[in-house]
């Protein structure tokens, strides 16, 4: 199972504070180096690269409020010369969901109940998992009251939102759950503004932005970069580039998920498993 190139060192504090962080600092700790002496993740971070600090045009906003967003077609965007038979990119990461959590004790039963109570629709019980102090925003929103208020919400579909995270799969870091999976395991150079996973198997890279374009190459589980200048969060095809073969065409946006949409988060309070946020965005 890959977790990414490199992991960094964690306190369970300080694990907590990445995901709470949003996508700024999230990667998964180095097993062998417990020091916390050097300079912070996000230090480091912001020197080499500052990936999260984007232009105000950024799909940022809109990717972190909907699972699917999709660019304009660009003249800028070069075509692709597709393939007469399509290959798999080889040399793409896959992120595929893991399951880091069941061996845990007390996990089971609290997914299970998880599972239920999101294909139920049953706040009450959903809320009974949650703790009484459950983050749901970075603005102060918080509180097992205040979600099963926003879940009766229309807009957004929190329900939905859940329901697309369950079958992502969990990984644990610092005796935090974080689901989906990929959440703990993402590359070290990933751009959380610009970069969404392709959800499953085989999702054609095509040419062109339609649905009989020619296929480029089928995409696995990748995560793939938005092409800078493109975006538009109505249009059905999103532009992208994958990141290791570099390639460039059009995925259909419905097989897209922004690294800044909804996560779970859970720990042992008291011995008992609880949701402890519930949140989006960064």
């Amino acid at each position: 199972m890959g977790h990414g190139a490199g992991r960094w060192a964690a306190t369970t504090g300080f694990a907590l504070a990445i995901v709470l962080g949003g996508c700024r600092d999230h990667h998964r700790a180095p097993a062998a180096d417990t020091s916390a002496t050097s300079a912070s993740p996000s230090e480091k971070r912001r020197t080499a690269a500052s990936p999260i600090s984007v232009a105000t045009s950024s799909p940022a906003d809109d990717a972190a409020a909907s699972v699917s967003a999709a660019p304009e077609p660009s003249p800028s965007l070069p075509s692709p010369i597709a393939s007469s038979t399509p290959q798999p990119v080889a040399t793409e990461a896959a992120y595929a969901p893991g399951d880091e959590c069941s061996a845990q004790p007390g996990w089971p039963d609290f997914h299970r109940k998880l599972a239920t109570a999101v294909s139920a629709r049953d706040a009450k019980a959903l809320a009974a998992l949650a703790a009484p102090d459950l983050k749901l925003d970075y603005g102060g929103g918080s509180g097992s009251d205040e979600f099963v208020r926003r879940l009766a919400a229309p807009s957004p579909d929190l329900w939905a939102e859940l329901a697309r995270i369950m079958p992502l799969g969990c990984a644990i870091e610092g005796g935090i759950v974080a689901m989906p999976w990929y959440f703990w395991n993402l590359p070290d150079d990933a751009d959380a503004a610009e970069t969404m996973l392709v959800v499953g198997k085989a999702v054609p890279l095509r040419a062109r932005a339609g649905a009989s374009a020619p296929v480029i190459a089928p995409l696995d589980w990748a995560m793939v970069t938005i092409e800078p200048g493109t975006f538009s969060k109505t249009a059905r095809f999103t532009a992208v580039r994958t990141r290791a073969g570099h390639l460039k065409g059009f995925v259909d946006s419905a097989s897209l998920r922004s690294l800044l949409a909804y996560r779970l988060i859970a720990e042992r309070r008291n011995g008992d498993w609880r949701l402890t946020a519930f949140v989006a965005g960064d």
